[in-house]
């Protein structure tokens, strides 16, 4: 970025490569301020109660370093002259448009071109499955499931998350692996009477999460940290209770991101383009939460806050 300078009669106000720095007039050019940007919270034009002109610098730490020692106070104003009110407004809001950019969060959107399967001993393996299974709390019993699952997907959609839940009718009678996808809600059966539902994504109209649930058979019951799944077709609601609250809500955000990912590709506008940064978003918090970095608090905090960013999300 060019280098652009305020020369005022008070101070020199510099701005370019990434710093802010203001120097006294004069021959030795004692520095009075030199920092990054991103040390900044804000810049603005202000006028004083004494009907001075100033631009004042807010610095985004309580006791930030000036002049190699801590500071006493925040903003740090720079007087300016009334001829030079046009020039001062214009590096102001090239300061501050700076600020904003080293504090914007680029998210990237999913990859979600379906993955080409491998072939193990059991069958094809997909990587899309493998994820989303491996995000949800470890079940012995849905290991057949997850094997039907890896073979149930097809070439064309992509396994967003996956849980373990308890279907009432007309979804299913039972414990089962409830599996999002891009392309339809996939129900699959665990125990001996092995079956599978599903349900084409363009007639889900939404998906939400229950504090609720009612359990199927007993085998997934309410209980601490349990949640259930509503999901409405326009005609009739379904309903999954969970075994696991972060699975559930996963699998709700999923759902609700491939309905609208589902709209916005058949609208005749462009497609919103926050919706995959949505998901991308709620993939990034979740792999934090594993690691630790986020405890169950700020999980379910943030999570909520990206659940009600969708239709129904909540």
């Amino acid at each position: 970025m060019d280098i652009v300078e305020l020369r005022t009669p008070t101070a020199i106000l510099r701005h370019g490569r990434g710093r802010l720095i203001v120097l006294r007039p004069g021959s030795d050019g004692e520095r009075v301020l030199d920092v990054p940007v991103s040390d900044l919270l804000k810049v603005r034009l202000n006028r004083r109660a004494d009907d001075a002109v100033v631009i004042e610098i807010y610095l985004r730490y309580p006791t930030p370093v000036l002049t190699g020692v801590p500071a006493d106070r925040t903003p740090l104003p720079v007087i300016i002259a009334e001829h030079d009110f046009p020039a001062a407004t214009e590096i102001v809001d090239r300061i501050n448009a700076h600020i904003m950019a080293t504090q914007r969060i680029d998210v990237a959107a999913p990859d979600l071109r379906p993955p080409a399967p491998t072939w193990g001993r059991g069958g094809p393996i997909r990587a899309d499955v493998e994820r989303a299974t491996r995000r949800m709390s470890p079940r012995r019993e849905a290991k057949q499931a997850i094997a039907a699952l890896h073979r149930y997907v097809t070439p064309e959609e992509y396994v967003l998350e996956t849980a373990v839940v308890a279907a009432q009718p007309p979804a299913g009678n039972g414990s089962g692996l409830l599996a999002a996808t891009t392309t339809r809600l996939l129900f699959i059966a665990i125990g001996d009477g092995r079956y599978a539902h599903e349900l084409p994504i363009p007639v889900v109209v939404w998906a939400r999460v229950t504090d609720t649930p009612t359990a199927g058979r007993g085998e997934i019951g309410p209980g601490r940290g349990a949640t259930g799944i509503e999901v409405h077709d326009g005609s009739r609601t379904l309903h999954f209770a969970g075994a696991d609250r972060a699975d559930t809500e996963r699998v709700t955000c999923a759902l609700n991101f491939a309905v609208r990912r589902e709209s916005a590709d058949g609208a005749a506008g462009s497609a919103d383009p926050g919706v995959a940064q949505l998901y991308s978003e709620w993939e990034l918090l979740v792999e934090r939460h594993s690691l630790g970095m986020v405890d169950d608090a700020q999980f379910q905090r943030y999570g909520r806050g990206i659940l009600r960013s969708l239709p129904d999300g909540s």
